[in-house]
């Protein structure tokens, strides 16, 4: 089940057994040869929260989106500005420019095909 629910003071609710479409506060622009992949940090995990993997491209720029999969049987609360993320960044060899659909992206962004459904 897709679900976002924001609360009025700013917190994401996300519904047991149901996944969130997430975006880093902060908005990246990756240099043409470095790669990052992105980890949930085990604290959250221990909770029943996961992340599918997710690569951000060499020579992207925009804002991450994030699923956010709550296993567990309670409903998870995530406030704004909350540490939840790890991207481990590696070097690649060569270099590339990102050309992709999601370039310089703001916000959650949702995938391909599904704009005017979610």
């Amino acid at each position: 089940m897709f679900s976002i629910v924001e609360a009025k003071d700013g917190r994401i609710v996300i519904p047991p057994r149901s996944f969130a479409l997430l975006t880093t506060m902060e908005y990246v622009k990756f240099p043409t040869d470095v790669v990052g992949f992105c980890n949930l940090r085990s604290t959250l995990a221990r909770y029943g929260l996961s992340v599918p993997p997710t690569i951000i491209d060499a020579g992207f720029e925009g804002n991450v989106t994030i699923e956010v999969i709550n296993n567990s049987g309670n409903y998870m609360v995530l406030r704004p500005g909350m540490r939840f993320l790890h991207v481990v960044l590696v070097k690649a060899i060569g270099e590339v420019k990102y050309m992709g659909r999601y370039l310089g992206q703001r916000g959650v962004t949702p995938p391909k095909g599904m704009k005017g459904e979610c």
